[in-house]
């Protein structure tokens, strides 16, 4: 009855929304059966190919698998991004005895949180090479995350952070904004901050382990920083622009890419890499032979 009754749900909430893959849309992670939002104006990708409104069709099968191998390594299970590439939203879930102890953080109060979080943080921080400012506490109805801004790398190389993180469930439950191309904006960490708040399990179930211990409260959120920051697609070809800007003769994955979505630019023959020199019929962001962005003019 309790299945019956789950589906019908689903099945109810997923009715009330207009499915695309560039418009908001709420999106089942079937894994852990909680949904969440993805923003407008984003393309998105989740380890279920099926999901409605998803943007795997865009890519060939050589590149899914290794998009699929990506998200599998990092924890993630969903990843959504602009059609610039610029930044993206990566939300993981991470499962372990730790969290299955925690079971809620929203059963920690705020200062507790902060304590135990201060033990580890910074050094966990410095060894990740990842600039990050204290942690501030964060509440959305019955679900209670910490939060925090960073950097990681520098110079040209420095990617801009975000990161939200909650314990529900008896899982680790991360959502992070990643820039690539300057500061995160007011806007995009705005676009975080609903994504993280649209974020709602079918049921949120108390805490089974009434005699457990928080002891390991700061163990289990430092060892969570590391798939916290992880970075998806946008990411990687962030990374391989770079390096074919380096190499000019370097191929890179984003020439797979099957034909772009509407809004990703015009068909339209005669068109050129003024970095590279390759010929395309498809005005877009960036090279699909050397990945330079912003390079591809009419011939």
């Amino acid at each position: 009855m309790k299945k019956i009754f789950t589906l019908l749900f689903v099945i109810a909430l997923i009715a009330l929304f207009p499915i695309s893959a560039m418009a908001a849309s709420p999106v089942l992670i079937s894994e852990f059966n909680f949904f969440v939002t993805v923003p407008d104006g984003y393309y998105f990708l989740t380890r279920d190919k099926s999901t409605a409104g998803s943007a795997w069709e865009l890519f060939e099968e050589s590149y899914q698998q290794q998009l699929m191998q990506m998200y599998e390594d990092g924890n993630v299970y969903l990843n959504a991004f602009p059609e610039d590439f610029s930044h993206e939203i990566v939300l993981t879930v991470l499962e372990g005895s730790n969290y299955k102890s925690i079971y809620n953080l929203n059963d920690y109060k705020d200062a507790k949180i902060k304590k135990e979080l201060g033990k580890e943080w910074d050094s966990t921080m410095s060894e990740m090479g990842i600039k990050a400012d204290p942690v501030e506490i964060y509440q959305n109805g019955d679900i209670k995350y910490f939060y925090t801004r960073g950097t990681v790398g520098s110079g040209s190389d420095t990617t801009y952070v975000m990161l939200y993180s909650t314990i529900v469930n008896g899982r680790m439950i991360q959502c992070n904004i990643r820039s690539y191309t300057g500061p995160l904006t007011s806007q995009q960490e705005a676009t975080l901050r609903q994504v993280v708040d649209s974020i709602r399990p079918l049921q949120i179930q108390s805490n089974p382990n009434k005699s457990g211990s928080s002891s390991g409260l700061s163990g289990a959120v430092a060892g969570g920083i590391a798939a916290a920051v992880t970075g998806g697609i946008a990411g990687y070809f962030s990374s391989r622009k770079k390096k074919s800007a380096a190499d000019p003769g370097q191929k890179t994955p984003v020439q797979s890419l099957s034909p772009e979505p509407s809004g990703m630019g015009t068909a339209s023959p005669g068109y050129v890499c003024t970095v590279c020199g390759a010929e395309t019929d498809k005005q877009s962001p960036f090279c699909r032979n050397c990945g330079a962005q912003d390079s591809i003019v009419p011939r």
